[in-house]
């Protein structure tokens, strides 16, 4: 993996999932790149969630450079909650690929139960389909019939850290109940424990070539 990309659906998607893994990736020499697809606005009085699109980006921002992330400025962001498979959006994030000469992206896991990580899931697989490797990721906690179950795992021991800040750099509203980032925290920690790792950010491939 010299060239990847994480796709999220909103902008705190992919410090949730990938963060550590991307950091770690920049460490080594390789290049790692993020895209967002949606504005992220949100205005919830249920959840009592105000998140506007300046200043989330102008977050990620900031947290791509903590994890040495290059953002892509997306010319066709969609708004928040409208996001659905078109092929003029899946060829645009087509053209970034080859023009980056992506070998690896992560993508959102196409059983969550958010509409915009769905349509994200299946504007992204085929949209990667000439990757070397397609890795899909889970950055909320929704339960279902088909669980995530991921089978691979990547020590992210030492840039647990490095995702902590990142994660720092978005207001409240986009830590939910004020329990998403720890959450997200214990859970690296368990995934890690598998393997005798302190953290670890896990995923289910859709293709994975391997180099022997």
């Amino acid at each position: 993996m010299k060239k990847v990309l994480a796709i999220g659906a909103h902008f705190d998607d992919v410090e949730l999932a990938v963060g550590g893994t991307l950091n770690k990736i920049s460490k080594n020499g390789g290049e790692s790149y993020k895209l967002t697809l949606t504005d992220n606005v949100t205005l919830s009085k249920n959840l009592k969630l105000k998140i506007d699109y300046k200043t989330s980006k102008k977050s990620s921002a900031k947290a791509s450079k903590i994890l040495g992330v290059k953002e892509i400025e997306n010319k066709k962001i969609v708004s928040c909650s409208k996001l659905t498979y078109k092929k003029e959006y899946m060829q645009y994030i087509e053209d970034i690929i080859h023009q980056k000469k992506i070998d690896t992206t992560f993508i959102h896991y196409d059983h969550d139960l958010n509409q915009d990580h769905i349509a994200a899931s299946e504007i992204c697989k085929t949209a990667s389909r000439h990757c070397k490797n397609i890795f899909m990721f889970q950055s909320n906690f929704y339960l279902n019939s088909k669980n995530f179950a991921p089978t691979i795992f990547i020590d992210i021991g030492d840039e647990i850290e490095s995702k902590k800040n990142s994660l720092k750099c978005y207001d409240d509203a986009h830590n939910r109940y004020n329990k998403l980032f720890d959450l997200t925290f214990k859970r690296n920690e368990i995934w890690g424990s598998y393997f005798g790792n302190s953290f670890a950010e896990a995923f289910i491939p859709i293709k994975c070539q391997y180099e022997i």
